[in-house]
């Protein structure tokens, strides 16, 4: 996979125009490229802004440049701030604009560099642009699909932006040979894996949607129980309880035959 790009054409900010043509095609992976557009588009005239009065929050009563927004969100603003100025940046993504895509990348930035940081550690150097093209390219399409109805609306973001990079490694990892050598080596997919075997059990309905999320997030992917609960708004201790119960069926209906599974030894009773 080519890494992402992002170069929307000339677009309206709503208070001037900025010509994408001025970031370098194919310069630095997707994140440096989006950042180095970002601050095309909050600095100088016409640049990105929000106004702080309409949020009703602890930020400042006036408007606010993303830029700027950026850092008070970093430090001490309140959740419901964060929610507020995420609801509002996320509203204006889906208007159409591309700028106010990037906006929202931009602003998510220190949070994204990190998720990439954590998923890069554990992952072959060869496949560092995939694996940050893939997640930023999760992070924009999530954008049209979180419930700004429901609190933490950036860690929920961040949350499916580092499932699309452990899905990259992953893929990658099975596909790509570390050299041409080694390509008779590679042991062909099986049929079904842990996150097959979650997908069908959704399909036959033993366990629901949210479930099979819950388990293949803490169990395959490697996030904290904690940082899932914050990611969801929900208490750990009733998510701990979720995953043992779904859990529990998914394990009675591997041993009844219903669904099916190559390696199923990531189930456990108590798991921690």
């Amino acid at each position: 996979m080519a890494t992402a790009s992002i170069r929307p054409r000339s677009a309206s900010t709503g208070a001037g125009t900025y010509d994408p043509g001025l970031v370098p095609e194919g310069e630095g992976n997707a994140l440096a490229v989006a950042e180095a557009t970002f601050r095309l588009l909050v600095d100088g005239p016409g640049a990105l802004e929000i106004d702080g009065r309409a949020l009703g929050t602890c930020l400042p009563s006036r408007r606010i440049n993303l830029g700027e927004l950026r850092g008070l969100l970093l430090a001490d603003a309140s959740d419901a701030a964060k929610d507020a100025a995420w609801a509002e940046l996320v509203r204006r993504a889906r208007s159409g604009d591309p700028a106010w895509v990037i906006g929202c990348v931009g602003v998510a930035m220190p949070g994204l560099k990190n998720v990439a940081a954590r998923v890069l550690r554990t992952a072959p150097e060869r496949l560092a642009d995939d694996i940050v093209s893939e997640l930023l390219t999760e992070f924009v399409a999530q954008l049209h699909r979180v419930d700004l109805d429901r609190p933490n609306i950036a860690p929920r973001l961040l949350l499916w932006a580092r499932k699309g990079a452990l899905r990259a490694r992953r893929r990658e990892s099975r596909l790509v040979p570390v050299d041409p050598a080694e390509i008779c080596a590679v042991p062909a997919e099986p049929e079904s894996e842990p996150s097959a075997l979650l997908a069908d059990a959704v399909a036959q309905g033993v366990v629901a949607r949210a479930d099979a999320d819950l388990i293949e997030a803490t169990r395959l992917e490697g996030v904290a129980m904690a940082e899932y609960a914050s990611a969801c708004g929900a208490p750990e201790k009733r998510l701990y309880k979720r995953r043992d119960r779904a859990e529990a069926r998914l394990a009675a209906a591997l041993l009844a035959g219903h669904v099916s599974a190559i390696s199923s030894g990531w189930v456990s009773k108590n798991g921690s």
